[in-house]
């Protein structure tokens, strides 16, 4: 008999119980403060996760890449301040995982149109930080809304799309871009490229306005956690990705996701 010794050590991410005190209640920043003012670690056996505190897709992408190369499954992304209490066996969007093999789920990508930007922050000032998306409603005539885009580029491809999409601002968006009047982007764009993205998935959104009203009476489908691949060229802008393959992708992901989901829960 070979004996196999293997080291554990204990990672704490949430307090929901101390001294007496239930927790659940409290938002999670509050009960994140409480776990680390209550404990201490020890290398090796009682350590806390590792966390950043961040609304900014860039470096969460960045996390997520660190996370994978360190033999990670991923990411556990949650709200922090806002409906962020612990509620037991209830899903919820505001606790989300994020995986690599998420992010290759999606097996076609979109081809979209950038409509929009929002001023960068942080390295990324004095530049487009983010980029509005829109598919194509052929029916309409009209380009809709479906994402923010800012992760996926290099600096270098970033300067070249910015260069390039600052000679087609617009001083108001046209007749015919779809959008939700709670999104105020700083530029407005003549729908001039088409750019290949690919996300980790779909979702229902009330933001967002692609293919509005083909699968919920009042919400579109949004894209989330998109990047970009490449810029197509050879593409113009009506040939971009209509709201009817948006749906139509939406609802064969969304059958199969319920249906991994199920086996997940019998196994």
């Amino acid at each position: 008999m070979i004996e196999i010794k293997v080291d554990v050590c204990i990672y704490a991410f949430d307090l929901l119980y101390l001294n007496g005190q239930q927790l659940l209640q409290e938002q999670l920043i509050t009960r994140r403060e409480r776990l680390y003012e209550s404990f201490e670690e020890e290398c090796g056996y009682f350590q806390l996760a590792t966390a950043i505190t961040s609304n900014d897709l860039e470096e969460i992408q960045t996390f997520l890449d660190t996370a994978v190369n360190a033999s990670c499954e991923g990411l556990i992304i949650k709200t922090l301040t806002q409906d962020a209490t612990y509620e037991p066996a209830k899903r919820s969007n505001n606790w989300l995982k994020l995986k690599k093999d998420y992010m290759d789920s999606i097996g076609d990508s979109l081809d979209l149109v950038p409509i929009a930007a929002f001023h960068g922050r942080g390295k990324r000032v004095g530049g487009y930080g983010a980029f509005l998306l829109a598919c194509y409603d052929n029916n309409k005539d009209e380009y809709q809304t479906i994402c923010k885009i800012g992760t996926g580029f290099s600096e270098a491809m970033l300067e070249e799309r910015s260069k390039s999409l600052t000679l087609k601002v617009i001083p108001q968006p046209k007749s015919y871009y779809r959008y939700s009047d709670t999104i105020n982007p700083d530029v407005w764009f003549e729908a001039s490229e088409v750019w290949e993205v690919k996300a980790a998935d779909l979702t229902i959104s009330p933001v967002y306005c692609a293919a509005l009203g083909a699968v919920d009476p009042n919400k579109g489908i949004s894209l989330r956690f998109p990047r970009l691949l490449r810029v197509r060229e050879d593409k113009g802008p009506e040939e971009a990705s209509s709201s009817e393959m948006v749906r139509d992708l939406y609802l064969s992901y969304f059958v199969f996701s319920n249906r991994t989901c199920l086996v997940t829960g019998r196994e």
